[in-house]
């Protein structure tokens, strides 16, 4: 498994370690699970767009490949 060193804001440190204390475990536990999660609605939400684009488009639109671009992230 690799490490990494990240840096966090103070208030937002604290509030990481303090969940860990409630769930009775690490801070690095903490932080894989937050990231597992914000990855996966990542996902979701873009395998979600894709579905609404696709039922939208017209399968002989010519405009498809564009469109799917556009939910691309950073564009």
């Amino acid at each position: 498994m690799a490490k990494v060193m990240v840096s966090l804001p103070d208030e937002l440190l604290n509030e990481v370690d303090a969940e860990a204390r409630r769930c009775g475990t690490t801070r690095s536990a903490i932080m894989r699970e937050f990231a597992n999660i914000a990855l996966r609605r990542r996902r979701e939400s873009r395998a979600e767009a894709m579905r609404s684009l696709l039922e939208d488009l017209s399968p002989h639109g010519g405009h498809a490949a564009d469109a799917v671009k556009e939910t691309r992230p950073g564009t």
